[in-house]
């Protein structure tokens, strides 16, 4: 008998451990897309290409000839942050971007699909898809 408890407090602690794991993980998932979201509403796209797992920088083509020429009117989140997978280690959130070109102001939008994934390591989500070229 008390091996048995004590085999069902060993699970129940594991089991607990892992959803503190999980919180975390969706804390971090949090924090993280709102201050992606927070560079693309102030402008700073040039810092997007930060958030992309690291051997994504290279091949990411810049996200504008001009960025200091776009001004984002509206980023708007159309489908949450929400965790994929068994494992919880990949994410997708869904947004459209409204923005103009200052010199012509003529209204543009952009369906951003992001793909987050998690580094274990860095405690740190990373985006694990291009970012839209701002055209």
């Amino acid at each position: 008998m008390k091996m048995f408890i004590l085999g069902l407090l060993l699970s129940l602690s594991l089991t607990g451990c892992e959803t503190m794991e999980n919180m975390t993980r969706e804390k971090q998932l949090d924090l993280d897309v709102k201050l992606y979201g927070h560079e693309v509403r102030w402008g700073e796209i040039e810092a997007l290409p930060s958030y992309l797992k690291p051997d994504m920088i290279e091949e990411q083509p810049p996200v504008a000839k001009e960025p200091g020429n776009i001004r984002v009117t509206e980023y708007e989140v159309l489908v949450s942050p929400h965790l994929l997978g068994d494992d919880k280690s990949r994410a997708a959130q869904t947004v459209r971007i409204d923005y103009v070109f200052r010199d012509r102001q003529v209204l543009r939008s952009l369906m951003d699909k992001q793909l987050w994934e998690y580094d274990a390591d860095a405690k740190k989500w990373h985006r694990a898809n291009p970012i839209p070229v701002f055209k």
